[in-house]
């Protein structure tokens, strides 16, 4: 893993080659983190939610699929679903 300091804009970011479920190989660019730090961690996070094998626990499933959605649901949507799953005991 490895992060890069963009000097003319004073930021970090970082740029990787991972696999995607399918197989097929992707490189991803992400700019504009203030610390390395904040960085490496996206990118540790981005690269296992990309996985085939999915080896994560239900929670942090609900998780990821809550910040992926948060773009096309309101805020509204997003509480009713959040508080359906507390309610069966997720």
């Amino acid at each position: 893993m490895a992060a890069y300091k963009d000097e003319e804009r004073g930021t970090w970011y970082i740029s990787f080659y991972y696999e995607d479920w399918t197989g097929a190989k992707k490189r991803k660019v992400k700019r504009g983190f203030r610390t390395k730090k904040e960085a490496l961690n996206f990118e540790a996070e981005y690269k296992r939610t990309a996985k085939e094998d999915m080896d994560m626990t239900m929670g942090e499933f609900v998780e990821v699929y809550f910040r992926d959605k948060v773009q096309s649901l309101k805020d509204r949507s997003i509480k009713n679903k959040r508080d359906g799953l507390l309610k069966r005991g997720r």
